[in-house]
């Protein structure tokens, strides 16, 4: 299975993905529930990457069903 590693994001979706990790960073910092960090950190992966894994995989699955 070939997945792309291209930038697969708009710069909406980004600035959404930039927002969720300043509330949920607020919160996990505020609450002091570290263990909800990797969620943080992944949220900053995409949002700095501009690359969803989840986008595409669903993008691959559509190409190869057609």
């Amino acid at each position: 299975m070939y997945m792309d590693f291209n930038p697969n994001l708009k710069m909406d979706e980004i600035i959404v993905r930039y927002a969720l990790l300043l509330i949920v960073g607020i919160v996990v910092g505020v609450l002091q529930v570290y263990w909800l960090i990797p969620l943080v950190m992944g949220i900053f992966l995409t949002a700095v990457l501009g690359w969803c894994p989840v986008k595409a995989m669903m993008k691959g699955n559509k190409v190869s069903a057609s």
